[in-house]
């Protein structure tokens, strides 16, 4: 069954500018569209910060690729391409610029063009509060801030698990929100004073949820499928890297006792040559969507590579994993993390992913069951809305009001 991408959906291209109130604070959150992982953090803190603040008016800024400078941008748009085609390199890349010396470099030799294109957004906007979430932006961001010519703070919002970019570990950030312990020790390590790191979880898209009594069924009938059919969900990243074709070939090519939902990403090509096939299992095939909460509600399984993001957001749901592959460097550790805390697998062959799945059926649910629920355990669903109110509570304006708030409950 095939699905193009939904109209609407969110690919790569210029970042919106948000702005639903004019009387709120004014926030620029800087991103950029290296995978899939940074823009749905950006997504997800954006809604979480206009609940929070209603009136807040919050814009996006890619100073790398999207709005950045043209020899930045030229250089920045290779990774997709190296994710796709050589993540053996990737993985020496980074751990290479992750050494004081070389990231030091890459910032001497960088950081003047993308500095100067965030001096005149900050001076265009006139922002009360930054917001970054991007390793190669924040020490760049605290440099143009003082160019800029006026003190506003600065909050960094990591969206990697456990091993850390030394990007992350800006000293001149004001508060610098983490997802894990692993990651708070990481950034304490690199001499970031200990009263700026926050824990306070990964911030996903507040959708994210365990389904209701019923969803299932009824999400799975939006999809054609069966309601009462063990359900996997296939994925490999906004970019759509990675060993999908086989994985679902491993998955579907035979009649098996489950249904495949797999998802492309951006990559068309693949969309279309999955698409042409003709499976023995029942199989959805879609583009690049913005309905992943709602398939993921609809799955029992989901599938795919070792992101933080995909991590985070199956625990919010309540999903089991099986991971079947990390990027090189950041996402390493990752499998460990997910395997060690009894929430999935890793497997990284398309017959051992069948095996997998096989043994996860096999236990008539109960272990689906407990992963399920070590899932629920560890998870922080509402971790956006606690991130969008820590970094609001760092405009001088809100601080003083609650304080005075806090004063207020306190003499009653």
């Amino acid at each position: 069954m095939d699905r193009p991408a939904r109209r609407g959906s969110t690919g790569a291209g210029t970042a919106p500018e948000i702005a639903p109130g004019a009387a709120g604070p004014s926030i620029l959150l800087l991103f950029s569209d290296t995978g899939g992982g940074h823009r749905a953090a950006a997504r997800a803190l954006t809604a979480a910060l206009h609940e929070v603040e209603p009136q807040a008016r919050v814009e996006w800024f890619d100073p790398l690729l999207g709005q950045g400078p043209p020899t930045v941008r030229r250089i920045v748009s290779l990774y997709p391409i190296v994710i796709k085609r050589a993540r053996p390199a990737w993985g020496a890349l980074y751990h290479s610029f992750n050494t004081r010396p070389a990231f030091a470099m890459l910032r001497t030799t960088l950081g003047p063009q993308v500095r100067r294109a965030l001096v005149r957004r900050l001076r265009r906007l006139d922002p009360d509060l930054v917001i970054s979430v991007h390793p190669l932006v924040n020490h760049v961001a605290a440099d143009a801030i003082r160019a800029a010519g006026r003190r506003r703070p600065l909050a960094t919002v990591v969206t990697d698990l456990i091993d850390l970019h030394l990007g992350w570990a800006n000293p001149r950030a004001d508060l610098i929100v983490v997802p894990t312990l692993d990651a708070r020790e990481a950034v304490l390590r690199r001499g970031v004073r200990a009263e700026r790191v926050r824990r306070l979880g990964l911030p996903v898209d507040l959708r994210f949820r365990p389904a209701a009594p019923g969803e299932k069924a009824h999400l799975r009938r939006e999809l054609g499928i069966a309601e009462d059919t063990p359900t996997l969900l296939v994925s490999s990243g906004g970019e759509g890297a990675g060993n999908l074709l086989r994985q679902v070939r491993a998955l579907a090519w035979r009649r098996h006792p489950w249904q495949v939902i797999a998802v492309c990403g951006r990559n068309e090509r693949l969309r279309r040559r999955l698409a042409r096939l003709r499976f023995g299992t029942p199989t959805v095939v879609l583009g690049f969507v913005d309905s992943m909460p709602e398939l993921m509600r609809a799955a029992d399984v989901a599938i795919g590579k070792a992101g933080p993001g995909v991590i985070a957001e199956a625990l919010a749901t309540g999903v089991p994993l099986i991971l079947t592959s990390y990027l090189p460097g950041q996402e390493t550790p990752n499998v460990r993390f997910v395997v060690e805390s009894g929430v999935g697998l890793y497997a990284d062959k398309p017959d051992a992913l069948r095996e997998a799945v096989e043994r996860l059926l096999d236990t008539h649910g109960s272990e689906l069951d407990l992963m399920a629920k070590r899932a629920a355990d560890i998870a922080r669903p509402g971790a956006a809305l606690d991130v969008a109110q820590a970094c609001l509570e760092l405009i001088p304006a809100r601080r003083s009001a609650g304080a005075q708030s806090a004063a207020s409950q306190a003499r009653r």
